[in-house]
């Protein structure tokens, strides 16, 4: 087994009848996690797409099995200004843990690394910069 089918059989046996789940989103951008999104996805069922997938190879999705489970694919390139607050709302709740998409955090000076490498990205999150040396940063800034 291949590890998106074992991905795909989880699901099948957490759902329903074993037919898929209702909802499928894909906000990690990958190939493999596309192509999940889509075989996981229950008959008449909708996947929704955020963002663009990355890598060397398009997804591989089968429009006759899209069309024969009769599945809704949606895509999101962003959202508008107007989402925003309802998003924020969610995180002030505790209804959303965004922290759940941050594989890690590092510095402005590791950023530069992290951007040269980002063809070769992890699929556990995204990358923050979360570091900044102030002090570095104030120098040759006059203080008025």
């Amino acid at each position: 087994d291949q590890p998106q089918d074992d991905v795909c059989k989880a699901v099948m046996r957490l759902t329903p009848a074993q037919q898929g789940a209702d909802l499928t989103v894909d906000a990690a951008g990958f190939t493999a996690t596309c192509e999940n999104a889509v075989r996981c996805v229950r008959p008449a069922g909708r996947m929704v797409q955020v963002g663009l997938p990355i890598g060397d190879k398009p997804p591989q999705i089968h429009m006759g099995s899209v069309a024969g489970k009769e599945i809704e694919i949606v895509g999101s390139h962003g959202f508008s200004a107007d989402d925003l607050e309802a998003l924020l709302q969610l995180v002030a709740t505790k209804q959303l843990d965004p922290t759940c998409l941050v594989e890690s955090e590092v510095s402005l000076e590791e950023g530069c690394r992290v951007l040269e490498s980002m063809d070769k990205r992890s699929p556990l999150g995204v990358v923050m910069i979360t570091k900044f040396d102030t002090d570095r940063a104030s120098h040759g800034r006059s203080n008025l």
